[in-house]
């Protein structure tokens, strides 16, 4: 008898426990949704080059770091202290040992095994560090699941770079469960930079508590021959920004990510496009980084397929890649995956492209990626084990939160 009381006490416990998490989580999403700042797109025109491999985009950044003369603004979601992380601190040690003025901006949960040592060490050689998006009361649970997935670097207010990378040894393809890691990053020059310095600036005072100034943040900026949107979001607008571009789309939809979780408006669009002959392509990774999200997403597929949708995993590596493209008009690229984190929960940050010439190029790097990957079709979804059913009824329970 003592035994069953004692079971009970538990389970009210845990269902406590839950209820409290739930409750947190509504509550601090209301009142995140009240307070939210709204961003206003900012329309320019950039130079602009792409990275689709982790060693071109690091070789890239290095040079321009090395080239540094007034200031380098970095934040990143993932700041690993590895081989490759400890390169970047021992450059931007470097460079701070020069005189040239460093902040660098990581995400506090992201990198919460982020050594001591190497924060005294870049605060002793004069580097800027904070962490962003911290957790804090009464919203513990909301604050641990909002997150700063902004990756912005700026380097003399001329040069700025913004995607799907992160600094670590995976994105070189070093984590063997992984293999070969595909991302799609792009730098900039031109009216563009200033877009990415203020919403840096933004970023780190919120984090801070600091605000940056000097005379040399924002040089005069030529423009350049690609225009481009740069949309900042906190887990507003993303959504309607995608929303309407689907709704444009007269010919055909690639969708490349990670993830895919979408919300009901973007599935309920993407089901109407297929039903008026839109050709939609959806390219994900077949391996997986995360033990709900690939299960969920079957859940979301099956529609689509069943209306004629085509989706394939990509088989050689991990695809870590966010690249949307409607037609030849736009393509969003940057660091917002197609799911509901980045839809309701993440900062992110988004570039809608609207030159053809570079639609062409991000098009024929997905399209490289889809001759490495293999397609799924309904009958697979239909044949899976009950098992791998049933992960999919359970991850999908979870769906707001991937």
């Amino acid at each position: 008898m003592a035994f069953l009381v004692i079971l009970a006490i538990i389970a009210v416990l845990i269902i406590l426990i839950i209820l409290g998490i739930i409750l947190d989580l509504y509550l601090g999403f209301k009142v995140k949704h009240r307070q939210a700042k709204l961003y206003s797109p900012k329309d320019s025109s950039c130079y602009t080059e792409l990275f689709m491999e982790g060693r071109y985009f690091y070789d890239s950044l290095k040079k321009d770091i090395e080239n540094a003369k007034d200031h380098i603004h970095m934040s990143f979601f993932i700041f690993r202290y590895d081989t490759i992380g400890q390169e970047f601190i021992d450059l931007l040690i470097k460079k701070a040992q020069s005189g040239v003025k460093i902040c660098l901006l990581i995400d506090a949960v992201a990198n919460h095994a982020f050594p001591k040592k190497a924060v005294k060490r870049l605060e002793n050689n004069g580097i800027h560090f904070a962490f962003s998006a911290k957790t804090y009361f009464p919203f513990y649970f909301y604050s641990l699941s909002r997150r700063n997935h902004r990756k912005i670097t700026v380097i003399d207010g001329k040069t700025g770079y913004f995607g799907g990378f992160n600094i670590g040894d995976e994105y070189l393809g070093k984590k063997p469960q992984l293999g070969l890691w595909r991302d799609y990053h792009l730098k900039i020059e031109g009216e563009g930079v200033r877009d990415l310095q203020e919403q840096f600036i933004s970023d780190w005072k919120q984090a801070a508590k600091e605000k940056i100034e000097g005379p040399n943040l924002y040089p005069q900026l030529e423009k350049g021959p690609v225009a481009m949107t740069l949309l900042a979001t906190d887990g507003r607008q993303l959504e309607e920004a995608l929303l309407e571009q689907i709704q444009k789309a007269k010919q055909s939809i690639i969708i490349g990510s990670p993830y895919f979780i979408p919300s009901k408006k973007l599935q309920q669009a993407l089901l109407e496009r297929l039903s008026q002959g839109v050709n939609i392509t959806i390219l994900l990774p077949s391996k997986k980084d995360h033990p709900f999200v690939k299960p969920a997403s079957y859940h979301y597929l099956k529609p689509l397929l069943e209306k004629g949708g085509r989706v394939y995993h990509f088989y050689q590596g991990f695809y870590h890649a966010k690249a949307f493209i409607f037609d030849d008009a736009c393509c969003c690229i940057g660091a917002a995956n197609f799911d509901m984190r980045s839809l309701i929960w993440n900062d992110e940050i988004s570039g809608f492209i609207y030159d053809r010439d570079v639609i062409k190029e991000i098009e024929n790097m997905v399209k490289i990626d889809f001759t490495k990957s293999t397609e799924v079709t309904l009958s697979d979804v239909n044949n899976r084990s009950i098992f791998e059913k049933g992960k999919t009824v359970l991850s999908n329970a979870l769906a707001p939160l991937l």
